[in-house]
């Protein structure tokens, strides 16, 4: 009996031995898998939450982009019509600023004006500055004297062409230079020039005037003479081609 009680004893402490062992290995895998899922949860998280910054991050990136992308564009088109305004500007230098010999007229002109050279005598001379033409026939010499007051006689100056041509010189009585401040008045053949009727004028001398008869070229010029109070008048004829 003793033997049998025994035996049972032993059988029910290694049944109670095995269950325990089974319990343990049960408990741990059951702890494992509670580590395991845990760490999944974590892990999720943390890849939701680096997915999430990331998406954000990828937003504010093409954000940035597309207003680099409208900045781009906005320079680019500063820079066409700055572009064009340079060209529009070189344009107009280069229309506006002489070269050549424009310029070299030009600094003649300044210097001759800062000499005290009259505008508007220099304006007439330049407007009526011709091409050079070959001139054959014999330049005609007249001097007259430069007369004073304020208007002229019929019998003042000195005329060409058996008179159709006619020249003369008002100065004002006090005039300390009486070359410089007459006026010069060309008359005859239609004193345009071109028929336009009428005398033409000049203040100082030298003047000139241009009469055209037929085919021909009269060019008429005062200069002073070496004589105080007299002028001298040269009729030059050239044929027109």
């Amino acid at each position: 009996m003793s033997l049998g009680t025994r035996r049972n004893r032993e059988r029910r402490q290694r049944t109670r031995r095995f269950f325990l062992g089974v319990g343990k290995w049960l408990l741990i895998v059951v702890v494992l898998g509670a580590i395991g899922y845990e760490a999944h949860r974590t892990g999720s998280r943390l890849a939701r939450s680096e997915s999430e910054r990331l998406a954000v991050e990828l937003a504010a990136a093409q954000q940035q982009a597309a207003l680099l992308g409208q900045d781009n564009a906005r320079l680019r088109l500063e820079l066409d019509q700055a572009r064009q305004s340079e060209a529009g500007l070189q344009q107009r230098y280069d229309a506006d600023i002489p070269t050549g010999t424009l310029a070299d007229l030009l600094a003649e002109m300044r210097t001759r004006l800062q000499a005290g050279l009259d505008g508007e005598r220099l304006r007439q001379v330049i407007l009526e500055a011709e091409p050079v033409r070959r001139c054959d026939g014999p330049a005609v010499f007249r001097r007259f004297r430069i007369s004073a007051g304020t208007r002229l006689g019929p019998d003042d100056g000195t005329t060409f062409a058996e008179g159709l041509i006619r020249v003369a010189a008002l100065a004002p009585v006090i005039a300390d230079d009486m070359a410089r401040n007459a006026v010069v008045t060309f008359s005859g053949l239609g004193s345009g020039g071109l028929g336009s009727g009428g005398p033409a004028s000049a203040t100082g001398m030298p003047a000139s005037h241009v009469f055209v008869l037929n085919n021909l070229e009269l060019q008429l010029r005062v200069t002073e003479s070496p004589i105080p109070g007299f002028a001298t008048a040269t009729l030059t004829t050239c044929r027109i081609e």
